[in-house]
């Protein structure tokens, strides 16, 4: 990692998608570009957040939708790449996969963060909330120390507002660690960041899931702003 500004490049998918053994997206740029939340990690520093894509072919193509990464070791480029849908567990390829417990981290992270009214059960995000460059910033930052990546929430080049809505995303007292989103994937590719992924249930299981559709183990906790 060299001590400048870099961009870490990530994709995911919205809702309507078939499933599929493979999909075909392109890096547009990170959500409020040069004004993203700034990160220091493994002695880098980072802009953290939403970052933003496009569906290059199937039914979609041309439609745009974010997430977060969760490799840290690759990069994503704007040309684009086929990757293949996996679970999380089997996660990075190449590399040693995280296992289930870190997949669990992983999508404890992003449930915790839905459940708070950041994201949608599909990763997606009003754009126009309170902070929301930061809240996305915070939520990348815990699923990248979810993989095991050495995060400097602390570090003067962090930004104030990431590490303040991290400290309230990862709050001991209301983060439940046995929330889930229901279809959370990855998708990988030789050469290419890996990214999450969430696969659409039925239009028939979502009947009854209630406000929070899609996320499992819903219980109630205090929402912090």
């Amino acid at each position: 990692m060299k001590n400048t500004i870099a961009i870490a490049f990530v994709c995911a998918a919205t809702s309507g998608i078939a499933m599929a053994d493979t999909v075909d997206v392109r890096y547009t740029g990170v959500a409020g570009g040069s004004s993203a939340s700034h990160l220091r990690v493994e002695g880098g520093t980072y802009y953290a957040g939403h970052m933003n894509h496009e569906f290059t072919s199937g039914s979609r193509v041309g439609e745009t939708f974010a997430t977060f990464c969760i490799d840290f070791a690759e990069h994503a480029n704007t040309s684009g790449a086929t990757y293949q849908i996996i679970d999380i567990a089997d996660a990075p390829m190449p590399g040693t996969p995280y296992g289930q417990a870190i997949a669990d981290r992983i999508n404890a992270v992003v449930a915790n963060a839905a459940a708070l009214g950041w994201i949608d059960s599909r990763l997606q995000a009003d754009t126009e909330q309170t902070d929301y460059t930061a809240k996305m910033g915070a939520i990348q930052a815990a699923v990248w120390e979810a993989f095991g990546s050495n995060i400097e929430i602390n570090d003067s080049r962090t930004y104030n507002s990431l590490a303040n809505y991290y400290n309230i995303l990862t709050d001991v007292q209301t983060f439940d660690s046995s929330l889930r989103l229901q279809g959370l994937k990855a998708i990988v590719a030789g050469g290419q960041q890996d990214m999450l992924y969430v696969v659409p249930l039925p239009p028939a299981a979502f009947a009854g899931l209630g406000l929070l559709g899609g996320i499992a183990g819903v219980r109630t906790i205090r929402r912090r702003k």
